[in-house]
């Protein structure tokens, strides 16, 4: 993948306007496909935190692992934590 789409991809992800964006929305908002943007996710799964909730449409929804950190007090990280550790 061409390290400005990434980086653009980047940049979506951390958009402040937005608390948590759809595969499709970053697609729209950087101007590529949405399996382009899949892949990035799947390339930097480590930057990228995956909503347990979905939006009205039942899509998933993904932030930056930054974005979240500024904007989840700890209560909602420490319960995203242990919600993610599995039975």
């Amino acid at each position: 993948m061409d390290q400005k789409i990434e980086d653009r991809i980047k940049v979506a992800f951390k958009e402040k306007k937005y608390e948590w964006r759809t595969i499709q929305g970053i697609a729209n908002q950087v101007s590529v496909s949405e399996d382009i943007v899949r892949a990035y996710i799947a390339a930097h799964g480590d930057e990228i935190v995956k909503s347990s909730a979905r939006n009205p449409k039942g899509e998933q929804l993904y932030t930056s692992r930054e974005a979240y950190r500024k904007r989840a007090n700890i209560v909602t990280r420490l319960s995203s934590v242990l919600r993610n550790r599995g039975a």
